[in-house]
């Protein structure tokens, strides 16, 4: 089998959208000490290295200031909603007083995630699944650099983040709609919208429906993948 032998390395993508589809700047942590500065990576993206290719409270307070901070309409500095998981980095007190500061209120469903967190619910499938795409189209190609041992040389960063941005742009902003409904999450906030919740629109849907056929209140959810 073509392999890199680089199967244990691994990538951390955080991914937001709101309650109204707009997906917002992803932050993509390699697993690195830096970044090769040598290297052009695509705009819209957020580039960070960490030794792990971990997501921490540090890049937690950095995304809340350069992404969430910079979401549509956050100059009106109305008060609002950041779903997250139970990931540890989103319970420590830097985090709360930061978006105490923002006036966002943090929610986060223990052991519901499944259920109440829309990128869990319709999102993180279809985006890990065109993601990987990528990556077999990649590692399939013959024309492939190999190492001095025979071994595919592995990607380059900027080649992954690449493959990372066209798997996020891949996703329809209704899909990003439709799973804020299913987690009964509006900004409907008078309730008009209440009806519509769970209602049943043409569930279980292959991934072609959940994705377009291209290759170039608010959630959040750091994914990690190879």
């Amino acid at each position: 089998m073509k392999t890199t032998g680089c199967e244990k390395l691994r990538l951390t993508v955080m991914l937001a959208a709101t309650a109204d589809g707009r997906k917002l700047l992803y932050l993509l942590i390699l697993k690195r000490k830096t970044l090769p500065k040598s290297e052009a990576f695509p705009k819209g993206v957020i580039v960070r290295a960490q030794e792990k290719g971990w997501m921490t409270e540090e890049l937690m307070l950095e995304w809340l200031k350069i992404v969430w901070g910079r979401r549509p309409r956050a100059f009106l500095n109305q008060p609002s909603m950041l779903v997250l998981d139970a990931f540890k980095g989103h319970l420590t007190d830097s985090m709360k007083n930061q978006l105490c500061k923002m006036k966002t209120e943090l929610v986060i469903p223990g052991g519901m995630t499944s259920v109440l967190q829309p990128m869990d619910v319709s999102i993180n499938k279809p985006f890990k699944d065109r993601l990987r795409q990528k990556y077999l189209t990649w590692i399939a190609d013959p024309a492939r650099v190999l190492t001095e041992t025979g071994k595919i040389k592995r990607a380059a960063p900027s080649e992954v983040t690449r493959w990372v941005s066209a798997a996020w742009k891949a996703i329809l902003e209704s899909i990003m709609v439709r799973s804020f409904k299913k987690c009964c999450i509006s900004n409907a906030l008078d309730g008009s919208k209440d009806d519509i919740q769970w209602a049943d629109d043409g569930e279980d849907k292959d991934d072609s429906d959940w994705v377009t056929d291209n290759n170039s209140v608010m959630s959040d959810d750091s994914e990690s993948d190879e």
